[in-house]
């Protein structure tokens, strides 16, 4: 069999459809893969489309004599993934699949548009959809896969999470047959290009490095009610959605990026919690990351996770930067987040921690959610008084929340009219979108961690924020941010170009 995945997300890790790959290519099948970074990036826009239909002409020729169809969709991305499907259809005659969170949480939606969809993880059932359309027949029954006859739903059984993910092959990064969208049109996928847009990429901007990004692990240990895996134990229910691969597995993956990508010089660990391994894997995946693959690397952590011991393996065997979600400083937020664990006090220790090792590292970064339903202006303050007493240096991450369906932020953003057009207020919003509101501001302004501690002390006081928050001096506020929210974008647009 002849199959092709797309994938439309900004960015070329798209581990679900390089592991799909190596999955089919194992049994015997041929893969394409096709990369359509969209080009709105994190700032999608709203009923504008994505690609230009010279791009997609040149995508359909590259899948016209492919046997399957299999496209990767997120939330954020969904608009890109319907684009790409209409424009297939004019002339592509062989099925769409699609596949990854979006359909897995919202399967009805995604069946208006793919002929199938995987519910669920996809390695098995993608295996099962090749082999019944090599003979000819449809994939009724296939545990995973959902379809439509008519006006009817056939809904398929859940088949069990992959628990050995040891079982699982390497991402495909072969660059045989791979394609990406570059510079408006779709080329060959070689080292070259590789190399440039890996370069591009948000940490390896930050760190003026070349990374190769990758997992250690499925799922998370923490149920935070804003975040995708909130929805992905609500499908499961109650078991072991947290699955880690083995040190030797993962060093593999490594040695041969050392050996193929030259040019990878730092290692980008995406796991949710990669503290949360335990400590006798950590170590001996310290000991064995600094003995065989030896470059530098970053990773994820938590503030229930993370100890000095850790850190110092961790910094020993190459950590040079660090994320930590901190999400909000207010008591009844962090409830609202299922995250009451999360005290100020732990999250100050695990600062404290992490600034022990600043002389060794780049300045870590801090996440912190704002445009939160149900927040007020005192649970924004009670977060920036926190932060004005947050060891130096660090970066904030500030993102705008975005109410993802399955998820418990979604039903309370639902329960206060937050939700008028989905596609609009969920699908077409991203990270970087924030409302233009006098805190906000404050909170952005404090992004860089160079704002003096009494200044930013001083922008919250509660006449000051009584004064600047009011409705009447909003339009202001509005306008001010906007126009330095624009001037900033041309700087960073000109720096890229340069």
């Amino acid at each position: 069999m002849k199959i092709s995945l797309i994938s439309p997300y900004p960015d070329l890790c798209s581990l679900g459809i390089r592991l799909l790959s190596s999955c089919l290519k194992r049994a015997g099948h041929q893969t394409r893969l096709l990369f359509l970074p969209d080009p709105a990036g994190d700032r999608v826009p709203h009923g504008k489309p994505r690609y230009s239909e010279e791009l997609l002409s040149q995508t359909l020729s590259l899948v016209r004599d492919t046997h399957v169809v299999g496209i990767t969709v997120m939330t954020p991305y969904f608009e890109g993934a319907v684009q790409i499907t209409s424009h297939l259809r004019r002339e592509y005659k062989g099925p769409i699949l699609w596949g990854g969170i979006h359909p897995t949480i919202r399967p009805e939606e995604s069946l208006q548009y793919a002929d199938w969809v995987c519910v669920g993880e996809g390695e098995g059932a993608f295996l099962d959809v090749a082999s019944a359309v090599k003979t000819g027949t449809k994939p009724r029954g296939v545990p995973n896969i959902w379809m439509k006859e008519g006006d009817r739903i056939l809904r398929t059984e859940l088949r069990a999470l992959v628990d050995d993910l040891d079982c699982l092959p390497q991402p495909d990064y072969s660059m045989e047959d791979h394609h990406v969208s570059f510079e408006g049109r779709m080329v060959e996928l070689d080292h070259s290009r590789m190399e440039k847009i890996l370069g591009q990429a948000t940490v390896s901007h930050r760190l003026g490095r070349v990374g190769y990004q990758t997992m250690t692990s499925r799922g998370c240990p923490h149920k935070c009610t804003y975040c995708v895996n909130d929805g992905i134990h609500r499908l499961y229910g109650v078991g072991k959605t947290l699955r880690w691969r083995s040190v030797p597995h993962v060093m593999e993956e490594l040695l041969w990026v050392r050996q193929n990508m030259p040019y990878v010089d730092f290692i980008w660990f995406s796991d949710d919690d990669f503290t949360s391994r335990k400590s006798e894997d950590l170590e001996s995946f310290c000991r064995k990351y600094q003995k065989e693959v030896g470059l530098p690397f970053s990773c994820l952590i938590s503030p229930l996770s993370v100890t000095e011991e850790k850190m110092e393996k961790l910094v020993d065997a190459g950590l040079v930067y660090v994320q930590m979600g901190v999400e909000s400083s207010s008591a009844r937020i962090q409830s609202l987040f299922n995250r009451k664990a999360m005290t100020n006090e732990r999250i100050l220790r695990a600062m404290r921690i992490v600034n022990r090792f600043k002389d060794r590292m780049a300045e870590p970064s801090y996440d912190f959610l704002i445009d939160v339903p149900g927040e007020r202006k005192e649970d924004l303050v009670q977060s920036l008084r926190f932060i004005a007493g947050m060891p130096k240096p660090y970066r904030l991450q500030v993102f705008s929340l975005v109410p993802y369906p399955g998820t418990g932020m979604y039903e309370l953003a639902l329960k206060e009219g937050r939700i008028q057009d989905e596609r609009r207020d969920i699908y077409n919003r991203t990270w970087p979108m924030h409302r233009l509101t006098y805190l906000n501001l404050v909170m952005i302004l404090a992004k860089g961690g160079r704002m003096p501690s009494w200044l930013l002390r001083a922008l919250i006081l509660p006449w000051v924020v009584r004064v600047l928050a009011s409705d009447p001096l909003r339009p202001v506020v509005q306008l001010l941010y906007g126009t330095a929210r624009g001037i900033v974008r041309k700087l960073k647009r000109k720096a890229s170009r340069a």
